[in-house]
């Protein structure tokens, strides 16, 4: 990160790096157990299948961490907006982001491409990483910015 970049900007890519992290962490590790719980209760599926969905379901919960984090910065962090211009942009942005979250998973459900529980498992695993990222960022203090986005 330079030094031009302004403060709100370093620490809201550093807890987006962060949250990105952890959910890979937290996904890996649901993939497996995942992969092993799929033998118990859906013998009949691929072996992909619950692994896979909950990687599909994790990606897509920090893709849209990730969607929503830049739109706050591009919204709310650039200087000279107002704030009717920024409520107008920012509701835009979201319903076109959320819009296009819900065809992927539309057609994932629709098509029975992968299995639902492990694509809620893998979305739930970023939430997770969502509020582990926030109790670090919390703990870590102001003072000490550069640990936002170490695993803890």
């Amino acid at each position: 990160m330079t030094d031009s970049m302004p403060a709100a900007e370093q620490s809201a890519r550093a807890v987006v790096r962060g949250v990105i992290r952890k959910t890979g962490v937290l996904s890996g590790a649901g993939a497996l157990a995942g992969a092993g719980l799929q033998s118990v209760l859906w013998p009949g599926l691929p072996f992909w299948a619950v692994p896979l969905g909950v990687l599909f379901g994790a990606a897509l919960g920090a893709a849209n961490f990730h969607w929503l984090a830049s739109a706050v910065e591009r919204v709310y962090l650039r200087k000279g907006t107002t704030g009717a211009l920024s409520t107008l942009a920012a509701v835009v942005v979201n319903v076109l982001k959320l819009s296009a979250i819900f065809v992927v998973l539309f057609v994932v459900i629709k098509k029975d491409l992968l299995n639902i529980f492990s694509v809620v498992a893998g979305l739930s695993f970023c939430f997770l990483a969502i509020l582990w990222q926030g109790m670090t960022v919390m703990t870590a203090g102001p003072e000490d910015g550069k640990r936002q986005g170490d695993l803890h």
